[in-house]
């Protein structure tokens, strides 16, 4: 068995095994009564503080979330205090049917035009069954908002379930998402069959999208599994791709490991890509590092892209630069 096929196998067996008669209690209470019915369970660690949120950057505080639009949650960064670790799951039912899920952290503040009905205490393992069973009940995939609501809940068989919609036979979008939670918040299990996909499916849209869940990943070592696909995936695209995500992610290797594909690299795609990618480095990395590409052993086409960038750039020292190319 192909090795991420076998992967998906125990997914959905898992998956499977887990969606029973719990499940369809959970389900029966929830549409006991039309309107919103509201329980808690604990939210995953490092989700940060799912609300919604007002203002810009340096000026981002905490807004009411309206239950009865369909305006998503965002998930905040570190820099946003946690003061629950609790998630409160949000069901909405009209005329004894379920019609949407939506879940943020327990102190995040909502309203609704109706009064919520808790049903607490839930079982998490039946919560996650219930979500899971909810999202595989559409013939088509309805938002991503329903896929949050599954990948925040701790209970480590939402992982299971996400790996599931992951499947080749789901939609790509559904994939996408799923694919992002897992690697975003679900921890180290979650990066590691993320790093499978990114190596391993036939697609290179999936693969490309895995190269940057992972750039999003908390886990360890998701720069080195970047680093290992820009050097060894088949597609170019995907090659040229890993190179910008590495780039994005601030580690102290990136300069060097990008400079290394522009010598190594056969692909001229690739090498147009792996200058741009040093365009990208923050902390005044990038006029170095193309500076250095200029002045270094690359071909002529290379060379140029380099100044084309240095050419963007607003710093100090790639104006320098360019000045003294200019008067020689």
């Amino acid at each position: 068995m192909n090795r991420i096929h076998g992967w998906f196998a125990i997914g959905l067996v898992l998956a499977a095994a887990g969606a029973g008669a719990d499940e369809s209690t959970l389900r029966m209470r929830i549409v006991a009564g039309n309107g919103w019915a509201g329980y808690h369970v604990a939210m995953i660690p490092g989700a940060g503080a799912p609300c919604c949120y007002s203002g810009g950057r340096g000026a981002v505080k905490k807004s009411e979330c309206d239950l009865d639009t369909r305006n998503g949650s965002f998930v905040s960064d570190d820099s946003v205090p946690i003061r629950s670790g609790d998630l409160s799951i949000y069901w909405h039912t009209s005329n004894g049917k379920l019609d949407q899920i939506k879940a943020f952290a327990a102190d995040c503040p909502v309203r609704s035009l109706e009064a919520i009905r808790w049903i607490d205490p839930v079982d998490p393992k039946d919560s996650v069954a219930s979500t899971l069973a909810w999202i595989e009940s559409a013939g088509t995939y309805r938002d991503s908002m329903e896929l949050a609501a599954l990948a925040l809940q701790a209970d480590p068989s939402a992982s299971t379930a996400l790996i599931a919609l992951t499947a080749p036979e789901k939609s790509t979008e559904m994939r996408k998402d799923a694919i992002f939670w897992l690697s975003h918040v679900r921890g180290t299990d979650g990066a590691d069959f993320v790093g499978k996909i990114a190596l391993n499916d036939p697609t290179i849209e999936i693969r490309e999208h895995a190269v940057f869940s992972l750039s999003q990943s908390h886990a360890k070592n998701s720069y080195e599994r970047i680093r290992e696909i820009s050097r060894e995936d088949d597609s170019p695209e995907v090659r040229g791709k890993a190179l910008f995500w590495m780039a994005q992610m601030q580690d102290p290797r990136a300069a060097a490991d990008i400079d290394a594909a522009l010598t190594t690299d056969i692909s001229e795609e690739v090498r147009e890509q792996a200058v741009f990618a040093l365009s990208q480095l923050g902390d005044g990395k990038a006029a170095p590092a193309l500076i250095a590409v200029v002045r270094g052993n690359h071909p002529r086409s290379v060379k140029e892209k380099a100044l084309f960038w240095l050419g963007q750039s607003e710093s100090e020292e790639a104006i320098a630069f360019l000045d003294e190319v200019l008067t020689k």
